[in-house]
């Protein structure tokens, strides 16, 4: 069973099971997977606990010590993407599934573009340094 709601820390639940819940938060280059036990809201953590696939393949995980498991997407296209994680706890493994959504991912030249003035600042400053120095080199 699958659903789409916001929760309290801004990640959105993207699976629920009778037992789990899957939630996930795009930042930039990865996803921050949580699931809980629907039952005490208790999260499920630890390494090996958590295996992802992203349209059908294998993602690395990273379990982190506040019980969130990072998925990276760097190389992954924006937008819409299947989600496939299998969960061991208590003894048994679930499958959820649901959909991210995986942000635009910024290029060096987006961040130029950002801080536009700035970056052309630079660019003339480094100009006109290279300049002192051919001029400097040429009257020795």
């Amino acid at each position: 069973m699958t659903s789409t709601a916001v929760s309290r820390n801004g990640s959105t639940v993207v699976a629920r099971s009778a037992l789990l819940s899957l939630s996930a938060e795009p930042s930039d280059h990865a996803l921050a997977l949580q699931v809980s036990r629907l039952s005490d809201h208790r999260l499920i953590a630890g390494p090996g606990v958590l295996t992802a696939t992203l349209d059908g393949h294998s993602v690395p995980v990273t379990a982190q010590p506040n019980g969130t498991y990072i998925v990276p997407t760097g190389g992954e296209s924006a937008g819409a993407h299947s989600l496939g994680v299998v969960v061991s706890h208590d003894g048994i493994r679930e499958l959820l599934t649901g959909t991210v959504t995986v942000p635009q991912q910024q290029s060096f030249l987006d961040v130029l573009q950002g801080h536009g003035m700035s970056a052309w600042w630079v660019l003339n400053i480094a100009v006109v340094l290279i300049a002192v120095l051919v001029i400097s080199r040429h009257r020795r």
